[in-house]
Order: structure tokens, then C-alpha cells, then sequence
């Protein structure tokens, strides 16, 4: 499968569920490299091990698409925090791509020429939320919470954390950025950052919209234009039935 590289502002994203079908996790496990391999062998139960090969198998094929590679040939470089980038020999069409996984869904959002950061997380109650609020998330942040509906202040809380974890993926610099120094302030149209307390407006902050049962954001250091939201399952089909 051959897919056009997204046009500058532009941001695709695709979801995936991470438990397809056995004869689709057969040719997600047949793209991996012996490193990834080696990993999934550590996994300690059957599901994680399958979740992960699809993950990474998915992210091969994403990428062979665009690039015009098998999937076995991709070849990734990783920075401090592990954050996967295509290898050097293979950046040259400046494709920058980041990948999230909630429970049984996947996301993958993928830009040229731009860093990019996307978070999925699936929704759970959370009855610690304003502690957690108070030890994540900005004044700014905690005080919008504090404000939302009793019922709602799961769903608040993780449309919050997305939006910052994916700023932080976006950074490349992982869990260890001070979460608490700056303020997403995704209730706002558009929604804006504040890094640590002055505006960043070349940021761009989107809430996306996952399946049923997830939330998601988007976060890219720079100017988007569309945001192009797709499903795997719907394009998957022909990859195991011709392969």
C-alpha cells in the first residue's frame, strides 16, 4: 500500500486497534527487526507481547506506505528519551511521526518537515484527578478543573493530560519535562501554550476524536493547517490478503 506524504501544515493521523484479527498479528509480526523482536520475547503475558507487535508492525507498514519501503526495511534512530525517528538514511523526505497506545487502541500522526507529539488515552475514573491536578498540571490548569462538573472531572482530567503529554512527545524530552511550568489552555478556541507563562503562539494544540471510550490530542510546534483523522482497519484489508 502506497500513501502521499501529507502537505506542509498538514497532519494525518490513523487509528488502530492493537487487537485485530490472528492472521493480521502474523503479518504485523513478520515486519519486525531483531531488536524489536528481542523485546516482545520479555513481554511476561501473551496479550502485551501481541499488542506490542501490532503496534510497532502497524507503524512499519504506516511508514513503508509512505515511503515506498517493505515494512521490514524500515529502519528507526531513537533520542535521549527513546522517542522513535526514522533512521538517517531514510529521512530525506523530512517525514516526523509520533505514536500513542491506550488498552487496545493505537494512534499515529505523521507531518514533513515539523516535531510532533499525540497522546491516546482511554477513560477510566480517575477519583484522585484533582490530586493528580495538583501535582501534574499547572495552577492555571488545576483551578479549569477544579471548575468543571463533578460528573465530568474524569473526562477534564484526561483531556488535559493529553493535550500536555503530547507538548512534552512533541518536545522529544518524555515524562521528565516539568509538567507543572506550563499551561495548556485547551478549553480556549483556539487553544493555546504557555511555556512557562508566555504565550507560544507558533503552537499548534488540537483535541482529536478517537473511537468511542478514548481520548486524544495533538500538539505540533508549529502552524497546522488540517488536521486528517483515518482509520487503519478500513485500509489494512488488502495489505494481509496481497502480502
Amino acid at each position: 500500500m502506497q500513501i502521499s506524504l501529507p502537505p506542509p501544515g498538514v497532519v494525518h493521523i490513523w487509528y488502530a486497534s492493537l487487537d485485530p484479527p490472528h492472521p493480521v498479528v502474523e503479518q504485523m509480526e513478520q515486519t519486525l527487526a531483531p531488536d524489536e523482536w528481542a523485546r516482545l520475547r520479555r513481554f511476561h503475558f501473551a496479550r502485551d507481547a501481541r499488542r506490542y507487535a501490532v503496534r510497532r508492525g502497524t507503524l512499519r507498514h504506516l511508514l513503508g506506505g509512505y515511503l515506498h519501503f517493505a515494512p521490514a526495511e524500515i529502519a528507526f534512530a531513537y533520542g535521549p528519551q527513546q522517542k522513535p525517528a526514522l533512521a538517517e538514511e531514510m529521512a530525506g523526505t523530512g517525514l516526523h511521526f509520533n505514536l500513542s497506545d491506550s488498552g487496545e487502541m493505537a494512534v499515529y500522526a505523521f507531518a514533513v518537515g515539523q516535531e510532533i507529539g499525540v497522546d491516546i488515552e482511554q477513560h477510566r475514573d480517575y477519583p484522585d484527578a484533582h490530586q493528580l491536578a495538583k501535582r501534574f498540571f499547572s495552577s492555571v490548569e488545576a483551578d479549569w478543573l477544579a471548575s468543571q462538573p463533578a460528573g465530568q472531572t474524569s473526562r477534564s482530567f484526561l483531556r488535559g493530560w493529553t493535550c500536555k503529554e503530547a507538548v512534552v512527545k512533541a518536545l522529544g524530552s518524555g515524562l521528565m519535562a516539568p509538567l507543572q511550568d506550563f499551561t495548556v489552555a485547551h478549553w480556549q478556541t483556539p487553544a493555546r501554550l504557555f511555556w512557562p507563562s508566555a504565550p507560544q503562539p507558533d503552537w499548534s494544540i488540537q483535541l482529536l476524536h478517537p473511537p468511542a471510550g478514548f481520548s486524544a490530542a495533538l500538539a505540533v510546534p508549529g502552524p497546522v493547517v488540517k488536521v486528517d483523522e483515518r482509520d487503519w482497519e478500513l485500509a489494512i484489508g488488502g495489505i494481509v490478503n496481497s502480502e
